[in-house]
């Protein structure tokens, strides 16, 4: 009886491997079939909306900010102010402090803390326009006297929300003056 039990459970395997290892037909493979864009669904690339899967922008830049003719920087209220506004014609260069600036060198990121800010760039020069750049590195030196705040940027570098690449790198200052 043993045998007879031996021999049946090896025709059973032998038949279920023969199965198993037949040649599968190509057109019942999973396979990707989504071009370039890698997303099944390229003309709805998220559940909530249809964001465009290109970049608009292509290539690196750099911005010097307040250290040519033509840029505008408002006063500000008072020494206190959480934000720092530069303008060239449509570019804007935004410092936002999560409490009033101190003298102090702050990093560039997210969250904004004590010691971090955030800079945004908004129609930056050699870019497309309509974009907004967002700080991802660097720091800025501040310097708060009685009746000004200078900020100095150094090597701060700004990506957009949806891409790291290319990247916008703004040297140069923000500074703002209280009116007395």
């Amino acid at each position: 009886m043993k045998k007879q039990l031996l021999v049946f459970g090896l025709m059973i395997t032998a038949v279920l491997v023969t199965i198993s290892c037949q040649k599968k037909n190509d057109s019942d493979a999973i396979a990707p079939t989504y071009g370039s864009t890698g997303n099944p669904y390229p003309n709805n690339q998220t559940v909530t909306g249809s964001t465009s899967f290109t970049n608009p922008a292509t290539q690196n830049s750099s911005i010097d900010v307040g250290n040519s003719v033509g840029w505008t920087n408002p006063t500000c209220l008072t020494t206190g102010s959480i934000t720092l506004r530069a303008f060239k014609g449509s570019t804007e260069v935004v410092l936002t402090f999560a409490q009033p600036a101190l003298t102090n060198t702050y990093s560039i990121g997210t969250p904004q803390g004590t010691v971090s800010c955030g800079i945004q760039i908004n129609n930056a020069p050699n870019q497309p326009a309509g974009i907004s750049w967002l700080g991802k590195s660097g720091n800025v030196i501040v310097q708060v006297s009685a009746s000004n705040i200078t900020a100095v940027l150094n090597n701060v570098v700004c990506t957009q929300s949806n891409f790291n690449f290319p990247t916008v790198l703004a040297t140069g200052f923000v500074a703002c003056g209280s009116q007395q």
